[in-house]
């Protein structure tokens, strides 16, 4: 669902807290829906793995209820399936209480049928303004496949590498891999 919306009027809505929105540019974008069980084991299983790799290198992993602000003169405010820090978190303050994190390494997003071509589409290019950022992993929900995307420069070059099959390793930044049959082990594919 796109409405178009005022940026107090996402804040309003964002307080209430009844189901996760997020808000580009004058527009409430919302893809809740019904969630597969194996998108939300991926989400846990890519938590696990990268927390495991991560652990000891002053990186902190969240799931998908962190806000992430992008830079800009626009209004922007997205979720991903799972978000990766180093170090402090940078806060863009929101309204009140509620802030959301500019500076994030690493986004994850398990795709699914309602949110892949805004996944890898619109987000995606939103996602590529975020100075901080290195790297974006797009799971695939329904077969072993990870498309990842790291950042080369800060002139905007990303490295594309698809991984499929269960015999692959993904690289996360220069700090190790984790294997495809590690992250879908769980699944009945």
């Amino acid at each position: 669902m796109i409405v178009e919306a005022s940026w107090d009027t996402f804040l309003d809505l964002l307080e209430e807290g009844n189901y996760p929105v997020q808000y580009d540019e004058g527009q409430i974008l919302s893809f809740m829906g019904y969630v597969t069980e194996d998108h939300e084991v991926l989400v846990g299983e890519i938590i696990r793995l990268l927390g495991n790799l991560l652990r000891s290198k002053n990186y902190r992993i969240s799931g998908s209820n962190l806000a992430i602000s992008l830079p800009g003169p626009g209004k922007q405010y997205f979720n991903a399936d799972c978000a990766v820090l180093k170090r402090k978190s940078e806060y863009i303050p929101l309204r009140g209480e509620m802030k959301a994190t500019a500076n994030p390494v690493i986004l994850v997003e398990v795709l699914s049928k309602t949110t892949r071509n805004f996944d890898l589409g619109q987000k995606f290019q939103r996602y590529k303004t975020i100075p901080s950022l290195q790297q974006v992993l797009y799971i695939d929900s329904q077969s072993p496949s990870v498309i990842s995307y790291r950042r080369k420069d800060q002139e905007g070059t990303w490295l594309i590498e698809e991984f499929t099959g269960l015999e692959g390793a993904v690289p996360v930044l220069e700090e190790g891999t984790f294997s495809l049959k590690a992250l879908y082990e769980p699944l009945e594919l």
